[in-house]
């Protein structure tokens, strides 16, 4: 199956290899090799972040290795960008160090963008700005489904900084792929002006979304892109206005899977005592760091997949 050379954003993705990059992580995870995939001829996978990340880059860095790739990490603090060089001179460097994939995290939305006509290699968008970051989304999927969540026809709150969250512009592509209703819901200032979606419901409601859903997805308030967030007050109540804590999740009838794409802010949008014990039955309760054990897999399984198209 092909796929496309850049990956910026869930829609370069049909639903055909979204399922094949779901069943190809579940064989990773439930039959893993002994030996590396890539025994002769080792692709080059370069990591190049240009904002700060624990979980993405270390994820992608741990599923190249086990993939048996040469890694290199770009490091923009001690490199030409600092004296001007600009991204396509960076890459065209890269390309002539022979790197066959670059993940990239940019602080520029839509920065990936124009190398789409001619990519110097594959790419992979480890997050840019506010836009997309659609390996977080497909980790999501895949670790939903790992643990008992049906999308089709079932419900997804996503509750918290929905306008200003790449993670949430992801999800809402990818959940609505695969026939999830969605609910966004936060304060008015995190929320979209209108609906991007016909199966996707807008509400600052947060009983009505937590008693509407059959599960959780948290979003932490990005301080660093509110204008108002210096005024005060303004998002001094957001723990008791939206904040899921255990005393919400126990007025329930049903055990609901909470869900964090970190880093969390305890104590804002999630309790400290749902952040250690959820009321969900899942091994590790509280899922966000299942979603980074799931993380490693997918993401094998993205690499794979892209570096099976050569340019």
């Amino acid at each position: 199956m092909n796929f496309p050379s850049i990956l910026e954003s869930i829609s370069d993705l049909n639903l055909g290899q979204v399922e094949y990059l779901l069943n190809s992580a579940k064989g990773f995870k439930y039959n893993p090799r002994k030996h590396p995939y890539y025994e002769v001829n080792q692709p080059v996978v370069a990591t190049c972040f240009l904002e700060h990340s624990t979980r993405t880059r270390n994820s992608f860095v741990l599923a190249a290795e086990k993939l048996g790739a040469i890694y290199l990490n770009f490091d923009p603090a001690t490199s030409s960008l600092k004296k001007g060089e600009n991204l396509e001179e960076t890459f065209l460097t890269l390309r002539s160090q022979g790197v066959d994939l670059c993940v990239i995290r940019t602080a520029v939305p839509g920065e990936l963008h124009p190398f789409k006509n001619n990519p110097p290699f594959k790419i992979i968008n480890g997050g840019d700005g506010m836009h997309q970051h659609p390996t977080q989304a497909l980790l999501d999927l895949f670790t939903m489904i790992e643990t008992g969540f049906k999308p089709k026809g079932n419900t997804m709150a996503i509750i918290g900084d929905c306008e200003h969250s790449r993670v949430c512009h992801s999800l809402i592509d990818l959940m609505t792929m695969v026939g999830c209703k969605i609910i966004l819901c936060g304060p008015s200032g995190c929320l979209p002006r209108q609906t991007p979606h016909k199966n996707v419901e807008l509400t600052s409601d947060v009983t009505y979304a937590i008693n509407n859903s059959d599960l959780l997805y948290l979003l932490r308030i990005q301080k660093e892109r509110h204008k108002k967030f210096g005024e005060s007050n303004y998002f001094s109540d957001y723990p008791w206005s939206h904040g899921i804590t255990m005393e919400r999740l126990k007025k329930l009838e049903k055990n609901v899977p909470v869900y964090h794409p970190g880093p969390a802010n305890i104590g804002i949008e999630i309790g400290a005592c749902v952040f250690k014990n959820p009321t969900n039955k899942h091994e590790l309760g509280y899922l966000g760091y299942e979603q980074v054990r799931h993380s490693l897999w997918m993401r094998m399984a993205i690499i794979m997949a892209m570096l099976e198209r050569r340019i």
